[in-house]
């Protein structure tokens, strides 16, 4: 049973007990379990509810069987929920136990989060410049993907990212130490065999009045022709999108961005509209013309010593 199946169990418990409540009452532990038992194989019942609502696990076997029945619960009440795939916008108005709240998984910790909190929530457009192009040859060229941050709060130790390229879809985590961020992310797309991780070390911290992230990438790619997949390191910068609601209320930058994200399952023309406006592949000269602010910040950098120019290194490590 790994730990992120048992989280998605105990949310789908929190979860249904308020979707499924009746004239306006929670569903008590006991009706809860007999939702259940009409959709499983197993015997559940509200004590081993309770006891999951706590913090407990039951045997591997007994927890696999209540995530089967769970999911063809929530598919039977139509409530469009994917276990598999929870939104991180969703899972944040429902509290779990103690041992699910830090959302710091492999035993990564950070810093508080602080001001992050409200700094980094909401859409992103995140850009690397990779070092190989997309038939493999060592050209450089600039390529931008959606993320979004989900919010927080300024105590928590990290925040929740998902991000879109043009073949992937991304979970991961962002944490804080001292004055330097990083991004875990691992690709979750069901249908991409190539499977890759990427970490992004940012150097620096936006606010509102410079909204730029820049810092050094590095890539896995897991499955490949070759006996020992490559590694590369590549320049990683972001900005963040500007609200454009008419309200104080309104903090969307992009509707259609906070809708996507916050969807369960993601829309696949959503999905389709995102990908072909803002995960794009950039010659240097078309990102500046296309990106003038961010281009802007970004010659401000220094990459040894020298200022940032147009032939930005990069590194793509290989074994034969």
């Amino acid at each position: 049973m790994s730990f992120e199946k048992a989280k998605s169990i105990t949310f789908a418990l929190v979860y249904l007990t308020d979707a499924l409540k009746k004239k306006k009452k929670k569903l008590s532990a006991k009706e809860l379990a007999s939702e259940i038992n009409k959709h499983g194989s197993g015997v559940i019942d509200g004590g081993k509810i309770s006891a999951i609502l706590r913090g407990w696990h039951l045997p591997p076997q007994e927890m696999d069987d209540l995530h089967e029945a769970l999911q063809k619960l929530i598919e039977a009440r139509k409530l469009g929920l994917d276990l598999s795939d929870i939104p991180p916008g969703l899972a944040a108005q429902y509290e779990l136990p103690a041992i699910f709240r830090n959302n710091v998984p492999h035993g990564l910790q950070g810093e508080v989060i602080g001001d992050l909190a409200s700094n980094m929530a909401g859409g992103w457009s995140f850009y690397y410049v990779s070092p190989i192009d997309r038939a493999g040859e060592i050209a450089s060229e600039v390529r931008s993907t959606a993320a979004y941050i989900y919010p927080t709060t300024p105590d928590a130790r990290s925040m929740d990212i998902r991000m879109v390229s043009t073949r992937g879809i991304w979970n991961g985590n962002l944490f804080t130490t001292g004055p330097h961020l990083y991004v875990v992310l691992n690709d979750i797309a069901k249908n991409d065999v190539r499977k890759t991780e990427t970490i992004f070390f940012i150097v620096n911290r936006p606010h509102s009045k410079r909204p730029f992230i820049a810092g050094i990438g590095t890539a896995l790619i897991r499955s490949t022709n070759l006996s020992v997949p490559p590694v590369f390191g590549f320049l990683f910068f972001g900005e963040k999108h500007i609200p454009t609601g008419t309200s104080k209320r309104d903090k969307s930058a992009d509707p259609l961005i906070k809708k996507f994200f916050e969807s369960s399952p993601p829309d696949e023309a959503d999905l389709g509209k995102i990908r072909s406006e803002a995960c794009l592949s950039f010659s240097w000269e078309e990102f500046e013309q296309n990106r003038p602010r961010l281009a802007a910040y970004i010659k401000t950098l220094e990459v040894n010593g020298a200022a940032l120019g147009k032939e930005v290194p990069g590194l793509h490590l290989r074994w034969p």
